[in-house]
């Protein structure tokens, strides 16, 4: 596997995914979280599975029952535990403290590997882990330290989410599914999105939803951009990478997204980058650069 190509499709996915916080914020202001998110992933999910059609009409596996039933157990606990989760906590979170919370998906990744498969922790992984997450609290520590208060339920949905998005990840890596990952993706989020439908139904979102003339410009531009640029291509570059490495290594763009988020501040709305920003920077980046170094090797060996 050519490392400089992991790079690049990290890096693209950590741009789309800290990115899409920000949409998040801007579409829950309006439309209610459960349902907002279930219509994302519906759409996304038949667009994967549309152009992966296109790209391989050759291809049976959309009609294998085994390969549905374990989409709908890794939907279940990516999208509906993981992404539903997110939807419902960051109504009370802002979108860096969100961003900060995913970012121990990795951190659980690997202490799952450890519990359930017995998968050794290599030191490497342990010091990249490590500074990872020491990275995410001084980029964001300043702010859990100022006026702003948080939500328990807010942080409890954000850490939830993240267990949820770990076991499925590992789960994702270890079942069959389709050779193609764009239709991997596709079947997954689309179940994913069709769980999501049912609590949204159950909690009465659908009385909850604006009215054609409360829908402006702004809100259809971000749930645009959060279902084609947040969802649809990280999606199918998760799925790449967690076929071409591991689940450790395909979420390590938890660390860098809350970079993305700051850069957006200050290049959008004119917020200072102080040096605990650039320092916050260098060791994220360290971290993960580890953590794809030591996966390079193991795959090597």
């Amino acid at each position: 596997m050519n490392q400089l190509k992991l790079w690049i499709v990290i890096i693209i996915l950590s741009l789309t995914v800290g990115s899409s916080f920000i949409a998040i914020k801007i579409v829950l202001d309006s439309i209610p979280p459960l349902f907002a998110f279930s219509i994302r992933f519906m759409i996304t999910g038949g667009v994967l599975i549309l152009v992966s059609y296109i790209f391989d009409r050759k291809s049976q596996e959309i009609k294998k029952i085994k390969l549905w039933r374990n989409a709908l157990i890794i939907g279940a606990f990516l999208i509906l535990g993981g992404h539903g989760l997110i939807a419902y906590g960051a109504q009370y979170l802002s979108a860096g403290i969100a961003s900060l919370l995913n970012s121990t998906i990795p951190l659980w990744v690997v202490l799952f590997m450890f519990l359930i498969f017995h998968v050794k922790i290599t030191n490497l992984t342990k010091i990249g882990l490590t500074l990872g997450f020491s990275g995410m609290i001084i980029l964001v520590g300043p702010s859990i330290g100022g006026d702003q208060g948080l939500s328990l339920v807010g942080i409890a949905s954000l850490l939830i989410s993240s267990l949820f998005w770990a076991l499925g990840s590992i789960f994702s890596s270890k079942v069959s599914l389709p050779r193609n990952f764009l239709l991997s993706a596709g079947m997954v989020t689309l179940i994913g999105g069709l769980l999501l439908l049912i609590p949204s139904v159950l909690t009465g979102e659908l009385n909850l939803l604006p009215s054609y003339s409360d829908i402006n410009f702004n809100l259809l531009i971000s749930y645009l951009f959060l279902i084609f640029i947040g969802t649809v291509i990280p999606l199918a570059e998760f799925y790449w990478l967690l076929k071409v490495s591991t689940a450790a290594v395909a979420n390590t763009f938890a660390y860098m997204a809350p970079i993305v988020a700051v850069f957006l501040g200050w290049a959008i709305l004119a917020e200072s980058v102080t040096y605990l920003t650039i320092i916050a920077t260098i060791v994220i980046l360290i971290g993960v650069a580890l953590i794809v170094r030591t996966s390079e090797n193991s795959n090597n060996k």
